[in-house]
């Protein structure tokens, strides 16, 4: 799987919301809004790939939740993106 490439992440107050940019606009017909652990998995699946196992060890280090939890956390979330259309593969 694979982060859509034209997908931006933008933090406004407390929240990040996921917009689709192109090269002369963005389009805010479909945003997504992320909480802080969410922001932190699309970051660090921009840098690292999108693999669960490494994404869940890097969400245990980040916020001292057990391995388990973290696994199950992260195929959710990656689940609901894949759904949502953001990741694809």
């Amino acid at each position: 799987m694979n982060l859509k490439s034209n997908l931006k992440l933008r933090k406004v107050g407390n929240r990040y919301m996921l917009v689709d940019v192109s090269e002369h606009d963005t389009n805010i017909t479909t945003v997504h809004t992320f909480n802080e652990t969410a922001a932190f998995i699309w970051n660090a699946a921009g840098h690292n790939g999108v693999d669960c196992a490494a994404l869940a060890s890097l969400l245990c280090r980040e916020y001292d939740v057990d391995y388990d939890t973290a696994l199950a956390d992260v195929n959710r979330i990656l689940l609901a993106w894949k759904e949502a259309g953001i990741i694809v593969g």
